[in-house]
């Protein structure tokens, strides 16, 4: 399988509809049609398995089907590493429609629009238009794909021994005045010259024993670049990851004091983000070294807010100074009521704690426009700029700077 970095190309020329209902499939087909696109319909939705999914850019799925529903199908795609868009159709309400949406997200699937019967031959038109913010799918070698696990294992410690992976940067923004408040630093993994998902690589690391060094290696690339370019902004910020392993070393509070006194960073503008793992292991260790990294000066934000169980009792427990909410309410939030409120609460009920707020993932105007109002300053996402390397990053504040002055 050829694993170079994929684009979808709009407007999409092949569609797929899964549906048993040969009346809606007859005005579907022929309103793609008319729209320009090529479409198959299928109707018995368990011979799916018998088609190559890779021949299509776009899937369109009934939820309701009879012995094989839309979640089996969402299984299958994940099953065959389907890289192409999602979209649902159903006369169910739109509660659903989130749900089979928020199963899309978790299969790691791409999902495109879901509409809910019946609607205008107008609606149509979404599907054939480029998800807001064009997508670039960038293929993951993974077992299924190029190398089985075993090999990729042995090319991640070659790389962490020869200190291969880089770390890339994605600034975060004063929405109201468009300045710089800091950046976050995020690994990076090249093989090949292919871009590998750092979700797998880092869960890799995590099942055999090399977080620690990875961690370690991509904590202090992150400090020693953010130590060049610290300068440019007032009052800088670096965020870091830090995963659940890496919180059961009653050293780690130590160590990072060491490192940013190696490169003269102040304690105030380090941010250590940190996901609901932590507390879904109700490990005593943890609390007591987010607790010692709080009395040590550093900061913490509790990462993709929203996504997990946990992440309310992670604020009511943990000494958080920081709360991002997860790029998956974000990209919603211009087309859902619901999603409207949810994101409105969490930062009603982080302002009141006195705790920052982060908005992830933006990637319109009009999104930022509906956080401003909602009282969230500080956002990140593709709007504003990509990640980016750690050289590239002085050209990009002075561009920036350019236009913020000019």
């Amino acid at each position: 399988m050829n694993t170079s970095a994929v684009k979808w190309q709009y407007p999409m020329n092949k569609i797929l509809l899964i549906d048993d209902d040969k009346c809606f499939a007859c005005f579907f087909s022929d309103g793609i049609a008319h729209l320009g696109a090529e479409c198959e319909v299928l109707h018995e939705s368990f011979h799916i398995t018998e088609y190559n999914m890779h021949e299509y850019n776009h899937v369109v799925i009934d939820l309701m089907m009879p012995n094989y529903d839309g979640l089996h199908i969402l299984e299958h795609l994940k099953t065959v590493d389907y890289r192409g868009y999602i979209s649902v159709v159903s006369g169910q309400d739109q509660a659903v429609l989130k749900s089979a949406q928020e199963v899309c997200r978790m299969h790691q699937l791409t999902f495109h629009t879901a509409l809910q019967k019946p609607f205008e031959l107008s609606a149509l038109e979404q599907l054939i238009r480029a998800v807001p913010g064009e997508i670039t799918r960038h293929s993951v070698i993974s077992p299924v794909t190029l190398m089985n696990e075993q090999e990729m294992l042995t090319a991640l410690r070659i790389a962490l021994n020869k200190q291969a992976l880089d770390v890339y940067f994605q600034p975060k923004l004063n929405m109201r005045t468009n300045s710089v408040v800091g950046f976050e630093a995020l690994a990076r993994w090249h093989h090949n010259d292919q871009f590998i998902s750092p979700t797998y690589f880092i869960q890799l690391a995590e099942k055999n024993g090399l977080i620690d060094l990875l961690s370690q290696q991509i904590i202090f690339k992150s400090l020693r670049a953010f130590s060049t370019f610290q300068h440019l902004f007032e009052q800088p910020t670096l965020s870091i990851n830090l995963s659940a392993l890496e919180l059961q070393r009653r050293s780690l509070p130590e160590h990072l004091l060491d490192l940013i006194n190696k490169f003269n960073i102040l304690h105030k503008s380090i941010i250590f983000e940190i996901t609901e793992t932590v507390f879904l292991e109700k490990s005593i260790v943890s609390l007591e070294v987010l607790t010692r990294l709080r009395l040590l000066g550093f900061n913490l934000s509790i990462d993709d807010f929203g996504t997990g169980f946990s992440s309310v009792n992670m604020l009511q427990n943990g000494p958080f100074t920081e709360l991002k909410i997860d790029k998956s309410f974000v990209s919603s939030l211009k087309n859902s009521e619901q999603t409207a409120i949810i994101v409105q609460s969490i930062i009603e009920m982080t302002n009141r704690l006195s705790i920052q707020v982060v908005a992830e993932g933006i990637e319109d105007t009009d999104t930022k426009a509906a956080l401003v109002k909602m009282k969230c300053l500080i956002g990140q996402g593709y709007l504003f700029s990509k990640p980016m390397s750690g050289s590239d990053v002085i050209q990009w504040m002075k561009n920036h700077n350019r236009e913020i002055y000019n």
